[in-house]
């Protein structure tokens, strides 16, 4: 598990780094999920967030994206995504003109800097070092719904694999064993609202990487957060990583852009994340 921020952050990274600084301001229309508030035991809970895990098949959503550390950078943005089989990441940060672009599969990583005419292209085994970490995973974690690490999302088929732990003003959803010495923690308010996802050494309370999340929607896909803040140190250097969505557009026709130019230089990816410093 604890390649999973690393994956996040170079996510982030990759696709942001050919940014322009020109910063668009999502407009956004959240809606508050109103859940039961009032006491209930910790079955009562967890019916209550699987019940919040809705289906859905594809997705559309517009926002903004930045990456604050080392370099910022800020960019508007457009997402698509297949479930369980692809997630599109469109950057345009003038006028609607696309400089980068991002393509996870379920087995490669693709990030294509048009500006630069360069390109990267690796096996995502090379970023998750063997952490069953999927596609549908990385789709969970940046729409803030729960997911059950290896038997994806949440749901009533895997609820016996996750437990509810009462906290302070909220409780807490944690897998019933840990993960080679970390484990994953989901944190709700009490109105069972998804506020962060927290990435735990076994036995500790403190969060080793954190994902928080705000703004949340009620949508035909159940819960999802508007607003995704993600935070995790590479070399030394403290990185946050900030997606604000606009509208959501479920279960319509989406176009994924799979080819590569082939006049476009091939990079590695260590070359990437060393520019990602001062």
């Amino acid at each position: 598990m604890r390649h999973t921020p690393h994956l996040l952050t170079l996510i982030a990274g990759i696709v942001l780094l050919t940014a322009c600084g020109t910063k668009r301001q999502a407009t956004t229309q959240s809606t508050t999920v109103q859940l039961p508030t009032a006491t209930l035991s910790t079955a009562q809970r967890l019916d209550a967030i699987v019940g919040a895990v809705g289906d859905w098949s594809t997705l559309q959503v517009g926002g903004s994206m930045n990456l604050t550390g080392g370099k910022s950078l800020s960019s508007s943005m457009q997402m698509r995504m297949v479930r369980d089989e692809a997630i599109y990441v469109s950057l345009r940060p003038m006028l609607g003109i696309e400089v980068a672009r991002l393509l996870i599969t379920a087995d490669s990583i693709y990030a294509i800097d048009k500006y630069h005419k360069r390109y990267v292209a690796e096996k995502v085994s090379l970023i998750t070092g063997g952490i069953p970490v999927t596609v549908s995973t990385v789709q969970d974690i940046f729409l803030g719904r729960p997911f059950v690490l290896g038997d994806g999302s949440l749901s009533a088929a895997n609820r016996d694999k996750v437990r509810v732990n009462d906290r302070q003003n909220g409780f807490a959803l944690q897998p019933q064993g840990d993960y080679e010495g970390y484990t994953y923690s989901f944190s709700y308010n009490a109105d069972n609202q998804i506020v962060a996802l927290e990435i735990l050494p076994a036995g500790s309370s403190t969060a080793a990487y954190s994902v928080h999340y705000s703004d949340p929607r009620t949508t035909l896909a159940g819960q999802v957060a508007g607003a995704v803040n993600a935070t995790a140190k590479i070399k030394q250097q403290n990185f946050s990583f900030n997606i604000d969505y606009d509208d959501f557009k479920w279960n319509t026709e989406v176009k994924i852009e799979r080819s590569i130019p082939g006049n476009y230089k091939r990079m590695s990816s260590a070359s990437i994340t060393s520019l990602l410093g001062s």
